[in-house]
């Protein structure tokens, strides 16, 4: 087997810890921290040319804690480890990894870890040494490299129908599918569109062949819920739109107090009809509700009903609402995370005097959710958003990896994640999660089409940034962040009338610009002058 010893570049380096942290972020490191210390440990050393000290020895000693008397022939807890660590990477490498344009592995006989780049374009060389195999060797089998999302059975939930006798009741049945998303979104195995996209069909009569063919999708989930007084009547149809056949089909008539077990039921349900491989950390997480009380899920419900209108009333009251779950369960780790999201549009629209005030009980609720419930990818989504937001760009990462491990279906994790790695620098990156955040979710909102916009800005990708900020106006024309953009834009440009036309936009809108996005000192610098030859400085 080929092998050499290469010097890093720092962008290499950089993509290599990147990558170690996507690992260490993962179901099937999450759960282990003496794994994930032991992973650090001898990556970190390889990458700052420490190679020697990746030793039996020091590792026992270093990594486990083993007194300076440890003898590696009476007690076998690095070898044991290595053993784990291994069989751990692989498992990782043959799911969610198998994209990964990096792969780490240690080989047998050895505590030297393996780096191999997965496109030539990442693989030239430079500073800190460690042990590189070729590419074409060190690939896991074609299969695994080649398996995608396109890969995986696809599918959709539709909104479902609200019949009950009255309207206000539509939050509920939004509600019940937004639930069955999240659960499903969970699977590594399951491609699951955004709810986002799936809403975009609401009280639509299209054929489901023709939506499930816009969304690129196989499998749809279509249902109606009729709720009366303290009874609920659910009905939940899987449809595979190749066949045009239905493959399962259930109809569940509950006491409101059972509503959290028939979306357990139907998402097993599903996940058993499409024949879904499930890991064990997945089994253990499907279906699972952060709360057990059905007042503060129904507040948090009427609070996203009000939060998806996107207007500043909206969002207040909709701000109110999370309160009351929180009030009602102060464990509600969900509540927490949507009233930390509250706090951070606010404050992305320039709707609040004092932007690092408003930042603070963000924060505070962010870390909340994350401690009552280290598992869910939406918390650790949203600290990173909040993260960003106050310019602490390495945790905003590691939690944006985490929520993305944890959660590989959530579109907004992935450009949560994309806006943190472009706003200092790593646009490259920035790119791919986005992309993979579009793919998730087709019919993008205005904040998406900012994010992607952002992103080739940043490459100094003009005119496709101008494409994307334009996309975002027509998506939503009163989204304060698309016109601020195309201002910066079209002033670095030279284009003057295209410029103050939206600069207007932004004095109407605003009654100022939206916040300085980036962090990279070069990328703060290039937005700055944008701001103020186009006069919103």
């Amino acid at each position: 087997m080929d092998q050499r010893v290469v010097n890093w570049t720092e962008t290499q380096t950089a993509a290599i810890r990147t990558q170690l942290d996507r690992i260490l972020a993962s179901p099937e490191f999450a759960q282990s921290k003496r794994l994930c210390r032991f992973l650090q440990f001898i990556v970190d050393r390889a990458l700052d040319g420490g190679t020697d000290c990746l030793k039996g020895y020091t590792i026992a000693v270093e990594v486990f804690e083993r007194p300076a008397t440890f003898d590696p022939a009476v007690d076998p807890v690095v070898r044991v480890m290595a053993s784990r660590l291994r069989a751990k990477l692989h498992e990782y490498y043959d799911s969610e990894g198998c994209e990964d344009l990096i792969e780490i592995d240690v080989p047998k006989g050895s505590y030297t870890p393996k780096i191999a780049f997965r496109q030539a374009s990442v693989s030239a060389a430079a500073p800190g040494k460690t042990i590189v195999q070729d590419r074409e060797q060190m690939a896991r089998p074609a299969s695994a490299l080649l398996r995608s999302t396109e890969d995986q059975p696809s599918l959709a939930v539709l909104p479902f129908v609200n019949i009950s006798a009255d309207p206000k009741h539509e939050y509920f049945a939004d509600g019940i599918t937004d639930d069955i998303i999240t659960d499903l979104s969970k699977l590594s195995g399951l491609f699951v569109i955004s709810r986002h996209s799936s809403f975009a069909y609401k009280a639509t009569n299209k054929p489901l062949t023709e939506i499930a063919a816009a969304l690129r999708v196989r499998y749809l989930v279509e249902g109606s819920v009729r709720r009366q007084g303290d009874r609920v009547r659910i009905t939940v149809n899987l449809v595979d739109t190749k066949s045009e056949r239905s493959l399962w089909a259930e109809r569940y008539d509950r006491d409101l107090t059972d509503i959290f077990a028939v979306q357990d039921d139907v998402a097993h349900s599903i996940v058993h009809a499409l024949e879904i491989k499930l890991t064990g950390f997945e089994a253990d997480r499907l279906g699972h509700e952060s709360t057990n009380s059905i007042e503060a899920h129904d507040a948090l419900l009427r609070g996203l009903e009000r939060f998806w209108l996107y207007t500043r009333e909206a969002c207040i009251e909709a701000q109110k609402q999370f309160r009351r779950a929180v009030g009602l369960d102060p464990n509600y780790a969900y509540g927490h995370a949507w009233l930390a999201r509250s706090f951070v549009y606010l404050c992305m629209m320039n709707w609040v005097p004092d932007i690092e005030q408003t930042l603070q009980p963000a924060l505070i609720h962010a870390e909340i959710a994350v401690e009552l419930d280290d598992t869910l990818p939406f918390s650790h989504s949203i600290l990173g958003w909040v993260l960003l937001w106050l310019k602490d760009a390495q945790r905003a990462i590691a939690e944006g990896l985490r929520a993305c491990a944890l959660d590989p279906n959530n579109a907004d994790a992935h450009i949560f994640l994309s806006s943190t790695l472009t706003a200092t620098g790593r646009c490259a990156e920035g790119l791919r999660y986005i992309e993979k955040g579009m793919r998730l979710n087709p019919h993008p909102s205005c904040l998406y089409l900012v994010t992607l916009g952002n992103c080739y800005f940043a490459m100094a990708e003009y005119e496709k940034a101008i494409a994307a900020f334009n996309k975002g106006v027509e998506v939503n024309p009163m989204f304060l962040p698309n016109h601020t953009m195309l201002a910066v834009t079209y002033a670095l440009l030279g284009r003057e009338e295209e410029m103050r036309a939206e600069r207007d936009a932004v004095l109407r809108i605003g009654p100022k610009a939206s916040n300085n996005y980036f962090i990279d000192p070069a990328l703060v610098e290039l937005e700055q002058k944008g701001r103020q030859l186009a006069g919103l400085e």
